[in-house]
């Protein structure tokens, strides 16, 4: 009997085991820790970029990681909950606005600095769409206190240096905060905001061009319509009998005139707040990584 009740134990117990194994396997991993190994026989980088004696180093130092996951989280810094949401969120931004979108953390930087470890990580692995790679990798370094921005490919001329600033500033705080996923979410908001208003004044030529002939064609109408109208406005003025004093054009019974004084009743100052930074112009700097690929970006300490 108590054998007969122990193997209906070790038999439930097994199925909940394989069960539990099953849902694990099944189950959606939206952050990743894992990478590759890379070696001198074989880089794992993707096709174009030159291995030379100054940045193998660079290249072997940087993770190869699976390039489809988005987010890496080495520093353990969200919850799988949160980084579901993330990726939500990236994923949106990708397939919206045409542009990769990585997101990575890290305890320990390996590197000389958060701009040269974000353009090696993006570099070194299969990010970017099109010919020009276009992307960008936000990064939360906790060794140095400092979250970092870099762009690629089309997202340099997307985010100049006022967006990137504006955005990095937008988020720091919650950063200090160790709100590190209210962070990264309202940044992945503020650069879609951004993608959505389209290119800075002053770096697409051919739509400022197409506004300029569209704001003249519109005067031009609105002056031959103002001539018009000035004409008619004449022509009836015209058929009025001319008089020699001014008093003549007045019914003098239909007018009474009192002598007033001048009392301020009242003053009010209405102030608006006009905001700058979501379309602002201005250029974008610029710097080659170690692979020899141009990148946009810039840092914020918190």
């Amino acid at each position: 009997m108590y054998c007969a009740i122990y193997d209906i134990r070790m038999k439930r117990i097994k199925f909940l085991i394989i069960l539990l194994s099953f849902i694990f396997l099944i189950t959606p991993v939206y952050a990743s820790t894992n990478t590759k190994q890379r070696s001198e026989n074989d880089y794992l980088i993707p096709n174009g970029i030159e291995v030379t004696e100054t940045n193998k180093n660079n290249i072997l130092t940087t993770p190869a990681i699976d390039e489809t996951e988005k987010i890496y989280d080495f520093a353990n810094l969200f919850s799988d909950y949160e980084e579901e949401k993330l990726l939500r969120q990236i994923n949106t931004y990708i397939d919206q606005y045409k542009m990769d979108l990585a997101v990575v953390t890290v305890n320990e930087n390996n590197k000389n600095s958060p701009q040269e470890y974000a353009d090696d990580f993006y570099d070194y692995n299969h990010f970017g769409k099109g010919n020009n790679r276009d992307g960008i990798l936000f990064l939360i370094d906790m060794q140095n206190r400092e979250i970092y921005m870099t762009t690629t490919g089309n997202a340099i001329r997307m985010y100049n240096d006022h967006r990137i600033d504006f955005s990095l500033k937008k988020v720091y705080k919650n950063m200090t905060n160790k709100d590190y996923y209210k962070g990264t979410s309202e940044y992945i908001e503020i650069i879609s905001k951004y993608a959505n208003l389209g290119l800075p004044s002053g770096q697409d030529r051919r739509v400022e061009k197409d506004i300029l002939s569209t704001l003249l064609f519109s005067s031009i109408i609105s002056l031959i319509i103002t001539i018009i109208i000035m004409i008619i406005l004449i022509s009836k003025n015209k058929l009025v009998n001319k008089q020699e004093t001014a008093e003549q054009y007045l019914q003098k019974e239909s007018i009474q005139i009192n002598d007033l004084g001048n009392t301020l009743i009242n003053s009010n100052t209405v102030r608006h707040y006009i905001d700058h930074d979501t379309s602002s112009g201005g250029g974008s700097s610029t710097h080659s990584g170690s692979s020899g690929i141009s990148h946009g970006g810039g840092g914020h300490g918190f």
